[in-house]
Order: structure tokens, then sequence, then C-alpha cells
């Protein structure tokens, strides 16, 4: 539960410019502030089964946008390389400098195909 959880915030992250104002809203005050379906729904003076379906809704968009363009995909991969890079250059030992710096090259040109 606390990883799908944790899934649609990243999601949320990559794709939250895409969402509507009010669709953001509701999706942060659910999954980022902890508010009840009640309380969202109260506050912006809707029921509570509105609520629910915007989150339904917008959950699958999200899921949607990332099946077809996968950018958290891409961006954890960037994320794992670099930090592998990092890792090994600093060790000062030559050897894993190099392959340090061979992953940074292999990124860059992975990236420069795109």
């Amino acid at each position: 539960m606390l990883e799908e959880r944790m899934r649609i915030i990243h999601l949320m992250d990559v794709y939250g410019p895409l969402l509507t104002e009010h669709q953001r809203k509701i999706m942060e005050d659910y999954y980022l502030e902890d508010l009840s379906l009640g309380e969202i729904a109260e506050n912006g003076g809707t029921s509570r089964q509105a609520v629910h379906d915007v989150i339904k809704r917008v959950v699958r968009s999200l899921e949607t946008y990332e099946e077809k363009l996968h950018l958290m995909e891409r961006l954890r991969y960037i994320s794992k390389m670099t930090a592998g890079a990092i890792e090994n250059i600093s060790t000062g030992n030559t050897v894993r400098i190099e392959y340090g710096l061979n992953l940074l090259r292999k990124l860059q040109s992975e990236l420069e195909k795109e």
C-alpha cells in the first residue's frame, strides 16, 4: 500500500503539470497532505464520491502517461547511472574512475539518441 502510494506521488512529480489545478489540488490533499475524502470534499464544497472519482480518474491518467511516455522509468535509469558513476569516480581508484566515466559516456550517448 505504501509502495503504491509512493509510486503515485512520483507519477505526480513527473506528470503533475499535465493535470488541471483542481485535479492537482485534490491529489496533493489526498496523497501529500493525507486528508480524507470527506475532508477534501468539505473543503471543496463537493461530495465525497466526486473526490473519489477525480482521484481514480487522475490515477488512471497518470498510469497511462507513464505507459506511453516512460518518463519516470527514464528518470530512475538516469539517476541509477549517475549514482553509479559518482560512486566509482569518488573512490580515487583509477580503474573505478574510468568505469564511472564510461557510465557517464554511455548515459550521454543514450540521451543524445532520444
